[in-house]
C-alpha cells in the first residue's frame, strides 16, 4: 500500500527533518550574501545616473533637514507662548 502512494526511504520523518534544519542552515548562510546583493541591485547602472541618484539624495535630506528645523521651531515658539 505504501509503494502505491509514492513511499520511498528518502521520506521517513527522521531524514525530512535532516533535511529541514539543513535547508535552515544554508538559508542562515546565505541570508547576508543576498541582503547585500540586493542593496546593489538597486544602484543605477552608469556612473552619471549615480551621480545624479546622489544629488537626489542629498536634495531630499536637505529638504527633510529643513523641514524638521521647520516643526523644531514652531514648537519651541508655541511653546514659549
Amino acid at each position: 500500500m505504501l509503494n502505491r502512494v509514492g513511499y520511498s526511504p528518502e521520506i521517513i520523518h527522521g531524514v525530512l527533518v535532516e533535511i529541514a534544519e539543513h535547508r535552515k542552515d544554508l538559508e542562515k548562510k546565505t541570508k547576508p550574501i543576498l541582503d547585500t546583493l540586493r542593496s546593489y541591485q538597486d544602484l543605477p547602472p552608469d556612473k552619471a545616473l549615480a551621480a545624479l541618484a546622489i544629488e537626489d539624495k542629498k536634495r531630499q535630506y536637505a529638504a527633510a533637514e529643513k523641514y524638521l528645523e521647520d516643526v523644531l521651531q514652531s514648537a519651541l515658539a508655541s511653546s514659549e507662548l
